[in-house]
C-alpha cells in the first residue's frame, strides 16, 4: 500500500505561475522524457506503477499535481481550462522537454487535447506524440449514465462524505474499474481522492461537461495514442472512436475487461504505447540509440 499512496522518489520543483499558482512536480530518471498528467480529484501518485515501468525502461518521467490538487495551490485564475493547458506549457518549458511524449489520463488527457489546439507551436516544440489515456475532449455527460449520477454529488458536496467512508468510497471508487480491481488499488486510489473537497472543484466538472472541444480534433498534427478501457463507464466508447477517427494521426488501443482507471489497471500497456511512440520496442529501450 505504501508504495501507491507515497510519492515517487525524484527531486521536487515547484513551479510558480503568473496567477500564483504553484505547481508541484518531481523529476525522475535519466533518458527520453515522459510527462504524466492526472485526472480530475486525483494527483501524481496515481502514475506510481507506470513511472516504475517506464524508468526500468530508461525513461527520464516528470509528474505534477494539476493546480488544486495535491500539493499543487490554487491561484486567482482558478480552475479555467485554458489555463490549466497553459499549465502544462509552463511545465514543458521548465524542464526543456525536447521530443518528448505527453500522457494524460481522462481529465488530463482532455488538457492536453486543450493545449494541441491552443498552443501547435509549443506541442511541436516540444513533444514527438501524445498518449491520451481514458480521455475526452468534453461533454462528458453524454451516455455516462455514471457521470449524469456523480456529477450531481460533487456540486451538492456529497461526493466528499462518500469517499470519506471505507465502505463507500470504496465501492464507489470499484465502480471506475473493470473486470478485476484489487483492493489495494481501491483503497489507494480512495485514500488520494478522499484528500480533495470535491465540492470547491465542481468548476472542473463544470467545464468538461459544457465545453466541447471535438470540433477541434482535426488541429491536432502529433501522433496521438488513444488507449481506452472497453469496460469504461466514465467516458463511453464514443469519446475514444471519435477522438481516433479525428485527430489525423490519431490510433485507437481498446483494451478489454478494462475500466476507467487504466493507470491501476493496464500500466504495461501504457508503457508500451508510449514506448511505441519514441520508436522503441519493450526490449530494447534500454539502447543508448535515442
Amino acid at each position: 500500500m505504501n508504495s501507491l499512496i507515497s510519492a515517487p522518489p525524484g527531486d521536487t520543483i515547484l513551479i510558480k505561475r503568473e496567477d500564483g499558482t504553484q505547481l508541484r512536480c518531481i523529476s525522475t530518471g535519466e533518458g527520453p522524457t515522459v510527462v504524466l498528467a492526472h485526472g480530475v480529484f486525483n494527483d501524481l501518485r496515481c502514475f506510481n506503477f507506470v513511472t516504475e515501468k517506464l524508468i526500468e525502461k530508461g525513461c527520464r518521467v516528470i509528474l505534477f499535481d494539476q493546480r488544486g490538487h495535491g500539493a499543487s495551490t490554487l491561484g486567482a485564475n482558478g480552475f479555467d481550462p485554458r489555463q490549466m493547458a497553459a499549465d502544462y506549457q509552463a511545465v514543458l518549458e521548465h524542464f526543456a522537454v525536447a521530443g518528448g511524449v505527453l500522457a494524460g489520463h481522462s481529465m488530463g488527457a482532455c488538457l492536453a487535447v486543450i493545449l494541441a489546439q491552443q498552443s501547435p507551436d509549443v506541442v511541436h516544440q516540444h513533444l514527438q506524440g501524445l498518449v491520451l489515456i481514458s480521455g475526452h475532449a468534453g461533454n462528458v455527460a453524454k451516455g455516462s449514465a455514471q457521470n449524469q449520477l456523480q456529477i450531481p454529488l460533487i456540486k451538492l458536496g456529497l461526493l466528499s462524505g462518500i469517499l470519506s467512508s471505507k465502505r463507500l468510497g470504496r465501492a464507489f471508487v470499484r465502480s471506475l474499474f473493470g473486470k478485476v480491481a484489487p483492493k489495494g488499488h481501491v483503497e489507494a486510489m480512495r485514500r488520494i481522492v478522499s484528500g480533495h473537497d470535491t465540492r470547491k472543484a465542481a468548476t472542473l466538472v463544470n467545464f468538461q461537461v459544457k465545453e466541447d472541444y471535438y470540433p477541434g480534433l482535426r488541429r491536432i498534427d502529433v501522433p496521438t495514442v488513444v488507449l481506452s478501457g472497453e469496460r469504461d463507464k466514465t467516458c463511453p466508447r464514443w469519446h475514444a472512436e471519435r477522438l481516433g477517427a479525428e485527430i489525423p494521426s490519431a490510433t485507437n488501443v481498446w483494451l478489454p475487461d478494462i475500466g476507467h482507471m487504466v493507470v491501476y489497471e493496464a500500466p504495461d500497456a501504457i508503457v508500451q504505447e508510449i514506448m511505441g511512440l519514441f520508436n522503441l520496442t519493450l526490449s530494447d529501450a534500454h539502447s543508448n540509440d535515442y
